[in-house]
């Protein structure tokens, strides 16, 4: 067996701190853990607030565009509508045409705790980004929406490889 001359292969392996995926993914598990730590005294985690907020953004959703908004499967968004239902922050109607289907309302406990924890998110937000200058930060979310829309459209295409 032939050892491989470990200079001869690291230059042919990128730094991490040069992989967009690795950054993202950096910055989203740190930003989550700062959300994480504001909700722990609500009793809510990450994933029952997306969901939250989400619901609080467009009400009487189905749970599959939770999901599609939320990014989050089927099974993840089951056990924070069950959560946030068992608070009393959401109540689940099933469609008169498909009983399959149910659509998601929010509760007035709902709204309340939405609106109560909207400024955890923005406080995480803003000292996150607290060395960009405003028109930096704008640009930087910007720059995200374009590529998760652009990922998007790809998937709805099928393309699941982004060529």
């Amino acid at each position: 067996m032939n050892a491989i001359n470990e200079n001869s292969v690291r230059p042919l392996i990128p730094p991490l701190n040069q992989s967009l995926g690795y950054l993202i993914n950096g910055l989203a598990r740190m930003m989550r853990t700062a959300l994480e730590t504001s909700l722990k005294p609500i009793g809510l985690s990450p994933t029952a607030w997306n969901v939250l907020m989400a619901i609080a953004e467009s009400d009487g959703l189905s749970q599959t565009d939770i999901g599609r908004r939320t990014f989050l499967d089927g099974a993840t968004v089951t056990r924070a509508i069950d959560f946030l239902e068992a608070k009393g922050c959401i109540e689940r109607h099933r469609a008169d045409k498909d009983r399959r289907v149910q659509f998601v309302v929010m509760t007035d406990a709902g709204r309340k705790l939405a609106v109560e924890t909207a400024g955890l998110a923005n406080t995480v937000n803003d000292s996150s980004t607290g060395n960009l200058s405003s028109s930096e930060r704008r640009e930087f979310e910007k720059t995200i929406l374009r590529i998760v829309t652009y990922l998007i459209e790809q998937n709805n295409n099928g393309n699941h490889n982004g060529k």
